[in-house]
């Protein structure tokens, strides 16, 4: 009866396990490695005026225990943020108008 229990245990544990010795899933590294190569193809084909919108501002935490900064380097950094966003979108604008106008002329 011992080496029932201790057998049944064993099998069960054994059984537990041979999920930990699974191997990767190729597919899904693959899919996403050709995913990754398409998101970068799109970034090099994207217009300026498309890089200016894929931009995000994301700002370290400010309050609670855990502060990882304060509010008023949060308020500069949004600043920055936003001088750069409305410099790009400027610029955009700027040779959108550039390439409209040689298309006119050529």
């Amino acid at each position: 009866m011992k080496k029932l229990i201790t057998t049944l245990i064993g099998t069960i544990a054994l059984g537990a396990t041979l999920s930990a010795f699974a191997g990767p899933d190729w597919l899904a590294i693959e899919q996403a490695r050709k995913n990754a190569h398409t998101q970068a193809s799109k970034i090099e084909k994207a217009t300026p005026e498309d890089k200016c919108a894929a931009k995000r501002l994301v700002l370290p935490l400010d309050h609670e225990p855990r502060a990882q900064t304060t509010p008023h380097l949060n308020r500069q950094r949004k600043e920055a943020f936003e001088a750069e966003m409305k410099a790009c979108n400027e610029a955009a604008a700027k040779r959108g108008m550039t390439q409209s106008g040689d298309a006119t002329h050529a």
